[in-house]
């Protein structure tokens, strides 16, 4: 790991949620990127452990897509030597399909985006870049649920096909309180259902 700059980022971003820069890198070896996925999957398989029901399988290209996304845009934070065009052919979804072996894989990643965007709003709230990476969080939401978000504009059929993913969803809903979510006809019974007896002690905004 001396010299794959790429897994010391994501590691430090794992291990401690910080972003550890050393260099204005955007090409990645093809080294490094097996590097990056050997601990991905690694991380995959500990936190499957705990997961609710039968886990999903681990996404090799989305985890990849995501543990880049997320390098490129802490570097385009940083450095900003690039136009929105550069950020557009550089910043682009996943290809491949928003599954729940997907969804849970670009997590490993991805759940650290609202924090960067939080913190790019504060530099520049009219950054180009703002739009580009929330845009990832619409498709990619499960990623994003402490995000402000249009509950309108996702699309929730992926977590309700999957028992593990869906309660998954819930944990987090729960976790950050996001009572807009919660009060949606697709999770409210499933929270209440969660919280049982105690979820006038526990959040009392849904008692109602």
């Amino acid at each position: 790991m001396s010299d794959n700059h790429f897994l010391k980022t994501i590691f430090r971003l794992r291990q401690r949620e910080e972003v550890l820069l050393f260099t204005n890198i955007l090409k990645i070896k093809s080294i490094e990127q097996r590097e990056v996925l050997q601990f991905l999957h690694e991380e995959y398989r500990t936190e499957a452990l705990n997961y609710p029901h039968e886990a999903p399988d681990f996404d090799e290209a989305a985890a990849l897509w995501a543990a880049q996304t997320v390098y490129w845009a802490a570097q385009f934070i940083l450095y900003r030597e690039n136009n929105a065009e550069d950020l557009e052919k550089i910043l682009k979804d996943f290809k491949g399909q928003v599954s729940p072996s997907a969804i849970l894989s670009v997590d490993l990643c991805l759940r650290f985006l609202p924090a960067m965007l939080v913190q790019l709003k504060m530099i520049d709230p009219e950054d180009e870049m703002v739009e580009i990476l929330e845009n990832i969080l619409y498709r990619w939401h499960y990623s994003g649920v402490n995000y402000s978000l249009d509950i309108e504009k996702l699309d929730m059929k992926p977590v309700m096909d999957n028992a593990c993913l869906l309660q998954l969803y819930l944990n987090r809903i729960i976790e950050y309180k996001k009572i807009k979510l919660a009060e949606s006809e697709l999770f409210k019974p499933h929270i209440k259902s969660n919280l049982g007896m105690y979820a006038n002690e526990f959040w009392g905004a849904l008692s109602s």
